[in-house]
């Protein structure tokens, strides 16, 4: 009889999508990126209190959360508020690191990255497909690992706006439902939503998709800059990336929506 497992798998977006995007948009957004965070809820359970230790250690009032793209807006001289404004950005970098480094000593984590490339033009699709092909493709990796076990996981994701929440869950709930080529018989059948402010499993999404953005801006758009996220990416992220037996990392910890366009070569020579 197996052991079994109950997982929660936290995803959130970095980057904003357009089917047919300015120069200027491209700018700012050359990726739209989905993380999916999983962990045991075992795990997870020490990990709210060790995030709560950390948040105390670093003056963060309960109210507040650090985003992400607080680092970027500080550099720009543009914080989102006075808490930003107060830290010094080594002591934001270092808040970084201590939750890497927390999350990623917890044994069952796993992270999964569904990644579109705007930046190329390689995707035409509109914004409802897009989202759901995203979640579509962390919901099959998520079931076929758990295929033939008793283990059972729920995916957990940001409130974004309502409209979209709702396009989002109905997605999620009719492939869930209907099945493609996995059953999900190991799944909630649909998706939770959460204020990231109250979940350290939603931020520490956000943080994995802003430095997932960074490497590949890092690698594509401007090669040799975002060290500090390409930093953050190979020393914790990437050991913790879903692949294959063989190692294989492209279609199985990190996939490309839409599939096999030329972006799939680019993503091959990045990280294979």
């Amino acid at each position: 009889e197996f052991r079994r497992v109950l997982f929660r798998s936290f995803t959130d977006e970095a980057g904003s999508y357009q089917k047919n995007p300015s120069d200027a948009h491209i700018r700012s957004h050359p990726f739209y990126i989905r993380s999916n965070v999983r962990m045991s809820i075992d795990d997870y359970r020490q990990y709210q209190t060790e995030m709560q230790r950390i948040n105390g250690e670093y003056e963060i009032p309960f109210d507040h959360e650090i985003k992400w793209s607080d680092l970027w807006s500080k550099t720009k001289g543009r914080s989102r508020n006075e808490l930003i404004e107060s830290m010094p950005s080594d002591r934001l970098e270092s808040y970084y690191r201590r939750i890497f480094e927390t999350a990623t000593a917890k044994e069952s984590l796993m992270f999964i990255f569904t990644v579109t490339d705007i930046i190329g033009r390689t995707c035409g699709w509109g914004i409802k497909p897009l989202h759901k092909a995203h979640l579509q493709n962390a919901f099959q990796r998520v079931q076929m690992d758990l295929d033939g076990t008793n283990s059972f996981a729920t995916f957990v994701m940001d409130e974004l706006n309502e409209q979209t929440i709702q396009e989002i869950k109905s997605a999620c709930h009719e492939f869930t439902m209907n099945g493609d080529f996995v059953k999900y018989k190991n799944l909630y059948q649909g998706v939770f939503t959460e204020n990231s402010l109250y979940s350290p499993g939603i931020q520490l999404a956000d943080y994995a998709a802003g430095v997932m953005t960074g490497y590949l801006r890092g690698k594509i758009v401007q090669p040799g800059n975002y060290q500090f996220a390409t930093g953050l990416f190979e020393e914790f992220i990437k050991p913790h990336l879903r692949t294959y037996r063989n190692g294989a990392i492209i279609s199985y910890g990190i996939i490309d929506v839409p599939r096999a366009t030329s972006f799939r070569d680019r993503l091959v020579s990045i990280f294979e």
